[in-house]
């Protein structure tokens, strides 16, 4: 009843579990040369972001140094002087005379060196007095 297993069945199935285990070596090595890669590939992009993060904090300094430089020439610098307001009856006298001899606004302003927007307001002012009086 024991009949003895012929040879020719134990070399299948040892050759069979043989390349079950040299499929299953090819498959784990290969899986283990596509890990490396992929760590290489992890280690090359944090070098990257590592520069990049060195890069930004150099490009911030230097935005902060020259925004501190700004604010300090800002401080120095004189502000522009305020253009001359309120008319003296001299320079009032002196509009409505180069008015009354042609001059328009924007000339007698420069002749003046007063602000356009004054020798207006005071053509108009001069204006609405004449048209009360008549």
């Amino acid at each position: 009843m024991n009949q003895p297993i012929p040879l020719w069945a134990v070399l299948a199935l040892l050759a069979a579990v043989a390349t079950g285990l040299l499929a299953g070596l090819s498959l784990f090595l290969a899986l283990q040369a596509q890990a490396r890669k992929q760590a290489a590939a992890v280690e090359e992009l944090n070098r990257q972001v590592l520069q990049e993060r060195e890069d930004s904090a150099t490009r911030l300094a230097e935005l902060e140094s020259r925004l501190l430089s700004s604010e300090q020439r800002a401080a120095v610098l004189v502000p522009p002087t305020p253009p001359k307001s309120g008319l003296n009856l001299t320079k009032r006298a002196q509009v409505l005379r180069l008015s009354r001899q042609g001059e328009r606004a924007a000339g007698i302003a420069a002749a003046l060196q007063l602000p356009r927007a004054e020798v207006e307001l005071l053509l108009k002012v001069e204006q609405l007095g004449e048209r009360r009086t008549a």
